[in-house]
C-alpha cells in the first residue's frame, strides 16, 4: 500500500501510532516524529494507539535510559532484568513516557477479541506479535492509516502507512 511522509498526514485523520514513533519523539532522534506528537495535542489529527505499544515504549526506554547512565552496556532486558537494584533507581524513562498521557492519544485497552483477531493476521502477513496487534486495532476500528517507521507494514493492503524521514 501506498507509503507517505509523515507531515503529509492530512487534518482531521484518525491514525494508529507504532511504538517507535513515540520513542523517536521522546527521545529527541525526530523532529517529525516530535511535529506529528504535536498535530496530535493541538487535535489536528486524532492519534491511536494501544496499550501494549504504550507497554513497549516504556520497556525500551527504560533500557535506553539504563544504558545512557552506564548501568548495562546494551538495550537489553536480561542484563537489566539481572540488576533489580538498578531498576529501582531508574525514573528518568518514567517522566519521559508519562508525558503521552497528556497530549491527545486515544490508548485503546487490551481486548480479548484484538488478542484473537491478530494471531491470523499474523500468519497471513507475517508479523511479529505487537506488529499483528497493532493491525488488529487498525482492523478493528476501520482505520486506514499507520504512522510508523517499520517497513513490516508497507506490504499491507487496505492502509497507508506514514513514516519520519529524519531519524537520525
Amino acid at each position: 500500500m501506498p507509503v507517505q511522509h509523515i507531515g503529509a498526514l492530512p487534518v482531521g485523520s484518525d491514525v494508529v501510532i507504532d511504538a517507535n514513533i513515540f520513542i523517536y519523539a521522546l527521545s529527541n532522534r525526530s523532529q517529525g516524529c516530535k511535529a506529528f506528537l504535536e498535530r496530535c495535542a493541538r487535535e489536528d489529527i486524532l492519534g491511536i494507539t494501544t496499550v501494549e505499544v504504550i507497554n513497549e515504549v516504556t520497556h525500551r526506554v527504560m533500557l535506553a535510559e539504563a544504558v545512557a547512565k552506564g548501568f548495562i552496556q546494551r538495550e537489553n532486558a536480561s542484563q537489566l532484568r539481572a540488576q533489580s537494584s538498578t531498576i529501582k533507581i531508574l525514573s528518568d524513562y518514567w517522566t519521559l513516557v508519562s508525558r503521552l498521557f497528556s497530549i491527545n492519544i486515544l490508548i485503546l485497552g487490551l481486548e480479548e477479541s484484538r488478542v484473537l483477531r491478530a494471531s491470523p493476521l499474523r500468519k497471513v502477513h507475517g508479523l511479529m506479535t505487537n506488529d499483528s496487534m497493532i493491525l488488529a486495532a487498525i482492523d478493528e476500528f476501520g482505520i486506514g492509516c499507520l504512522v510508523t517507521h517499520d517497513s513490516d507494514f508497507d506490504h499491507i493492503p487496505g492502509i497507508t502507512v506514514y513514516k519520519p524521514t529524519d531519524i537520525t
